[in-house]
This record gives C-alpha cells, sequence and structure tokens, in this order.
C-alpha cells in the first residue's frame, strides 16, 4: 500500500516496493502496489514505474484518510485480487488501518517490522520486529494468507525504477460513508526536521532533566554550526516523553537512523532501541556521568561527568579554536 505525503508519495512507499519486491521473488510472485485518494493520477503513474501492476482506487471518499473507509476498500480490493502478502509503512495511520484489515481479512498481522523473508521450507512469512522495549529482536511466523506486516520507516534500502512501466488498473470500491464512526477534528503540525541530511547531530536523552539543560545541549549544536555545514538537535525517546523536543527529532529505533560524521551523545545511556539508530554514524562522542553506561561501549570517544560542566567546556574550547 503506497503511503502518500501531501501530493506526492513518501520515502516509505519506495522502501515498501522494495522489501515487496524481494517477497515476490522469493515467493515466485508478482509485486503490485495499492494507491487510494482522489486525483491519484499522477501517483499511480508514477508507482508504475516501480510495480508490475498498481491498482488506483480512486473516489471522493477516500481524499483524507479514514481508517473504516480505508479498510472496507481494501478489503474489497484483497478479496479480488487475492494477495499472498499485504505490506504497509508502519505510521499512526496504518497502525489504525492495519488491524481493520487484518480483523475483515480474518488473518494475523505483525506491525513495526525491521525486516520481512520468506521461509525457504514452508512458504511462510517471517517478521522481525524490537519487543520489550527494543532489549530483544523476535522473529514472528504468520502461517495464513494473506499475511500482514507493517515495515518500520528507514528499516530497509528503498527501491529504485524498473526498465520495463507496469500497468496501472482503476480498482472501484463500493463504499458507504455512513460506516465512519471516528471523525477528525483537527490536525496539530509539528516542527519537521530532516536529521538523516545533518552533517553534525547533537542529541540529549535521560540525564537532561530539564529545559534548562536542554539550552546547553542547544548552545552545543550552535557551536559547532562554525564547523559543519549542517547540525541539528537529536534526543532519545524520554525528552519526547517528556515534551522537551518534538518526536521529529527522536533519534533510534522508533525515530530516525541518522549517519552524520559526527554523533555526540549526551546524558543518554545507550540502549539498544538508542544504538541502533546511530550505528551509521561515522564518529560517536559520549558524554555521560555514568562510566558503565552502555553508550560508552559504541563511542569513539566518551566523557565521563556531568553534562552541565563538560558541555559549557566544550563549548569554549570550540570557541577558542
Amino acid at each position: 500500500m503506497a503511503e502518500r505525503e501531501g501530493q506526492g508519495l513518501a520515502s516509505i512507499t519506495f522502501e515498501l516496493l522494495g522489501m515487496g519486491k524481494k517477497i515476490a521473488a522469493d515467493s515466485q510472485g508478482s509485486l503490485c502496489a495499492a494507491v487510494l485518494g482522489h486525483e491519484i493520477a499522477d501517483v499511480s503513474g508514477e508507482i508504475a514505474h516501480f510495480a508490475d501492476q498498481v491498482y488506483s482506487l480512486d473516489h471522493t471518499l477516500l481524499a483524507r484518510f479514514k481508517p473504516e473507509l480505508y479498510a472496507s476498500a481494501l478489503e474489497q480490493l484483497c478479496q479480488n485480487v487475492n494477495p499472498d502478502t499485504v505490506l504497509m509503512g508502519c505510521s499512526l495511520d496504518n497502525l489504525n488501518l492495519a488491524p481493520r484489515l487484518a480483523y475483515k481479512m480474518g488473518v494475523q498481522v505483525i506491525t513495526d517490522c525491521i525486516h520481512l523473508a520468506i521461509e525457504p521450507e514452508t512458504g511462510h512469512l517471517l517478521c522481525t520486529k524490537p519487543v520489550y522495549g527494543a532489549k530483544v529482536i523476535s522473529t514472528f511466523k504468520l502461517e495464513k494468507k494473506p499475511y500482514m506486516a507493517t515495515l518500520r520507516p528507514k528499516a530497509v534500502e528503498p527501491i529504485g525504477p524498473g526498465p520495463i512501466r507496469g500497468e496501472v488498473i482503476r480498482f472501484d470500491p463500493v463504499i458507504d460513508e455512513s460506516a465512519v464512526k471516528v471523525e477528525l477534528i483537527e490536525k496539530i503540525e509539528e516542527e519537521s526536521v530532516s536529521l538523516d541530511k545533518a552533517d553534525a547531530i547533537v542529541s540529549g536523552g535521560r540525564g537532561i532533566i530539564n529545559a534548562e539543560g536542554l539550552e546547553q545541549v542547544r548552545e552545543l549544536v550552535k557551536v559547532l554550526g562554525r564547523y559543519f555545514g549542517r547540525v541539528e538537535l537529536g534526543a532519545s525517546r524520554p525528552l519526547v516523553d517528556a515534551r522537551l523536543v518534538p518526536s521529529s527529532r527522536q533519534v533510534g529505533l522508533t525515530g530516525e537512523k541518522v549517519t552524520p560524521a559526527v554523533y555526540i551523545a549526551v546524558g543518554i545511556s545507550g540502549s539498544l532501541q538508542h544504538v541502533t539508530g546511530v550505528s551509521g554514524a561515522k564518529t560517536i562522542i559520549a558524554i555521560n556521568i555514568d562510566p558503565k553506561a552502555p553508550i560508552f561501549n559504541v563511542a569513539d570517544y566518551g566523557v565521563i561527568g556531568p553534562f552541565e560542566e563538560v558541555v559549557p567546556a566544550l563549548n569554549r574550547k570550540l570557541e577558542e579554536l
């Protein structure tokens, strides 16, 4: 299922297509995409360069996301096409939609997967995902078709366009507007950040206990701006949960996977969930008061001490240089 962003396609769509292509090859099937919305001819045509068939579900009642209507439309498509596997991006909307569709189809759904594969011996779908607060990575097996799973953004590489343009097929679902039970009253936009494009990132964690401490981290971001083209503020989940920073700045398995030249972790213990998100950084610098913090196991450089002393000292030295 294609994920739209504004008038275009979200990056997760191409990651889903990449994973779908691998699954289709391993199960000797074809790769199809479904696009839901209104006036989506251009989007459907774009996806046709990546898939064998594109099912275009164009309806005025699908212009805005309504989980009951989307689930009904997809159920009708699945009954018509009879897919082996249904993949969606792990977004807030799809965490609402996927269980509804799975219930209608009488199957299970595994959410927030970071890897999917066909078991060679049985043809069943193996779904790998973090559990227990990302302390453990587990694999679940789906045995009843259609297999259903949601894929975490940035978990796999996106696909490139193929040599042959696929076929765009118009599918007209029968939609009953009276099925809508949930109404969207207001959508509150938060700050949008592209952490994956940053040259350097300074992230704060649970050790940053308040807004005053976070301001010292922001000062380090500002000073590093003299050395790098683009420097961004990041955070681990506790700062997001405390509403000190928006979720768009969260780094980790449930946030952004980043690959900056320099990553500075301030007051971050270094859980598996967070470390997985920064494993691609070229240099990791950790500042933590706890000498046994797991972050030091992956850091290239570590400073043991209270950030309230270390960060201002680092700022002064960087300004001197």
